[in-house]
């Protein structure tokens, strides 16, 4: 009897254990960066003080996040947002003077100058 008992606990425990890892997994309410939609303009305005500077844009490196990059840069005058496969995002800030900051997947990529 007290190897049956012995028996159902353990596999209790190592039927259990998993589950609860996985409900713990679900309780994160933040989607992964590369699946999470992009921000809309609407939802820029609080960076909306912050100006634009040419300092803060060589300050700017691939890697950055979108609140990042509107914490130093401020909000952009203009954005191009495409949807990909998979669920997947490119998004292009656009800045005075032809600053643009290129996002893929809400990380920066890179950056550029335009004429």
């Amino acid at each position: 009897m007290k190897k049956i008992l012995l028996l159902i606990c353990l596999l209790n425990l190592v039927l259990l254990l998993p589950c609860q890892a996985w409900a713990q997994e679900d309780e994160d309410p933040e989607p992964p960066l590369q699946i999470r939609k992009p921000l809309e303009m609407d939802q820029m305005e609080e960076y909306r003080a912050i100006p634009f500077t040419v300092e803060g844009f060589e300050r700017i490196s691939s890697g950055m996040t979108e609140r990042e990059v509107l914490s130093t840069l401020g909000k952009p005058e203009d954005a191009k947002v495409e949807h990909r496969r998979h669920n997947r995002w490119t998004v292009h800030y656009f800045y005075p003077e032809g600053y643009v900051v290129n996002f893929r997947n809400g990380l920066v990529v890179g950056k550029e100058k335009r004429q």
